[in-house]
């Protein structure tokens, strides 16, 4: 017999021990049996607990009942959850199976749906290798289109020998340009001094294919060294050169 049982509430509040011998009514405090001696310090959890709360042995054990119902309800709850994830697992493995019965029978149709994906994938390569045909033929005439723009192939530049003497370049740009309109910039200097401001000035190209720019004033010293820049109408450049000439007058050819 649980030694709880033994805990009795009387007499408006007073708790007594039966002993579990002899079955002889002990005060609380007692630790042996008065009739026959049996020890009665078996622990006193029910005791304190009624003590503490209020709540007798019979209310325990109430309790102790309530919490084995909940027990089942819960293995009746896990059971049934168990027995519903069986026959999910079952119906997934039929539709698979199904499905793989389905994608077999229907082999040979795919075969032919896998010629026509690849004429359709040959198809989109013939029309990929057409884009970067046609993209290499837009850089070849946008290259070509470069290429006739007016560029600096050669010239020469003159000076006269008196201080009072402006200093001449004459570039060549090609025939074909006859008549066009462009921009040139020359930008003297001797010794790394700059000898001018190498101001933008507009030119039409000659009908031989030559532009002429003369500079806008004397130089105080001959230029030993010249940058050109060459602009269309709009201002893009597009070609520049520089020439390194000697300190000297008269005729200094390059190309």
């Amino acid at each position: 017999m649980p030694i709880w049982i033994n805990y009795y509430y009387k007499y408006g509040g007073e708790i007594v021990v039966f002993c579990p011998n002899c079955g002889a009514e002990n005060n609380d405090t007692a630790k042996f049996c008065k009739n026959c001696g049996n020890s009665l310090s078996g622990g006193n959890p029910i005791k304190d607990n009624y003590v503490t709360t209020g709540n007798a042995p019979s209310a325990q054990s109430n309790n102790s009942n309530f919490n084995n119902g909940s027990n089942n309800s819960n293995s009746k709850s896990d059971n049934k959850n168990l027995i519903i994830i069986s026959l999910t697992i079952i119906i997934c493995a039929l539709l698979i199976a199904g499905a793989l019965i389905m994608f077999s029978s229907n082999g040979n149709d795919n075969d032919d749906s896998e010629l026509s994906d690849s004429a359709s994938l040959n198809g989109g390569l013939d029309t990929v290798n057409e884009s970067v045909d046609n993209a290499a033929d837009d850089s070849a005439a946008s290259t070509v289109a470069q290429d006739s723009s007016p560029r600096i192939i050669s010239g020469s530049f003159s000076t006269g020998s008196s201080a009072s003497d402006k200093t001449y370049c004459t570039i060549y740009v090609g025939s074909e340009h006859a008549g066009e309109k462009v921009k040139i910039s020359i930008l003297y200097s001797n010794d790394g001094s700059t000898l001018n401001q190498g101001k933008v000035v507009s030119k039409t190209v000659s009908s031989d294919g030559y532009v002429k720019v003369a500079s806008a004033n004397a130089l105080d010293y001959y230029p030993d060294e010249a940058y050109i820049t060459l602009y269309d109408n709009n201002g893009n450049v597009l070609d520049t050169q520089t020439v390194y000439l000697n300190e000297n007058s008269g005729k200094q050819t390059f190309s």
